[in-house]
């Protein structure tokens, strides 16, 4: 019993440690005060103020910053989007294939708005949230 509460407590700590960090990011000239429900309104199609772009499936970075910002998980997403180009209300956004890449676009594209791993992150684009 008492292994087994030691593995349950280490596995406590040692989940925050096996989360990616996130931050989201901006074009420079683009939106700066974003707060977590504006960027989650963009993810979700309820917004328009500035163009999302999205890494791949199967990224950790992706997995957390939905996990963070919009609280869903990726089949979650996929039923989402399924939806929403069904109906004709949306398409999902434009996708890119990793976090490095995520900051090259944009960078590149104006009134963007992307998430990244920190460590992907330079001085070509604003980071606007934290996690």
């Amino acid at each position: 019993m008492k292994t087994l509460r030691m593995i349950a407590l280490a596995g406590l700590f040692a989940a925050p440690l096996s989360m990616a960090d996130v931050v989201v990011i901006a074009h420079p000239d683009g939106p700066d005060n974003l707060s977590e429900s504006d960027v989650r309104d963009l993810y979700l199609n309820r917004s328009k103020a500035a163009t999302p772009f999205e890494i791949a499936e199967g990224s950790e970075v992706r997995a957390e910053f939905h996990e963070w910002i919009t609280g869903r998980s990726n089949s979650q997403l996929q039923s989402f989007w399924a939806e929403q180009t069904f109906t004709g209300e949306g398409q999902p956004p434009a996708e890119v294939s990793d976090s490095a890449r995520m900051v090259d676009e944009v960078a590149a594209t104006p009134n963007s708005v992307g998430y990244a791993d920190p460590a992907d992150v330079d001085d070509s684009v604003s980071v606007i949230l934290k996690r």
